[in-house]
């Protein structure tokens, strides 16, 4: 749900747990943007402890812990506004080392509703049981 007084989505892992954030890729052929699932939202006290710098205060600090989306290319003509076919994504394979990762919720642009392709077949390929 997108409130427009505080111009802001809601994020629930439960519910509407996918998101949209801007690629840090300067590639002018690369997708401008970058999906995820949300899979749990963490509120953390944290102390810095560095080779460099420290701090003795506790801070307060928002994380989300996701798993990534990667865009498929699999289509011969390609997707997007010019091929008139809507960018299709799909979960990176678990085993991948960036198929999971944590994310500041400050670089979340906002929330997305991925629409299923179950044209496409399914498959429990990406995922295995839940380590949660």
């Amino acid at each position: 749900m997108y409130n427009l007084y505080w111009e802001q989505d809601t994020i629930n892992p439960h519910t509407h747990a996918d998101i949209m954030l801007l690629s840090h890729k300067t590639d002018n052929l690369c997708h401008p943007y970058w999906y995820a699932h949300v899979i749990q939202i963490f509120h953390v006290n944290v102390q810095y402890y560095g080779d460099n710098h420290s701090s003795d205060e506790m801070q307060w600090m928002n994380m989300l812990f996701v798993q990534w989306f990667g865009h498929a290319s699999d289509r011969p003509r390609g997707s997007g506004f010019a091929a008139h076919w809507p960018y299709q994504v799909g979960f990176i394979p678990e085993d991948d080392l960036d198929a999971f990762g944590f994310l500041d919720p400050d670089l979340v642009i906002c929330g997305v509703h991925l629409i299923p392709a179950f044209s496409l077949g399914q498959t429990t390929e990406y995922l295995g049981p839940s380590f949660i």
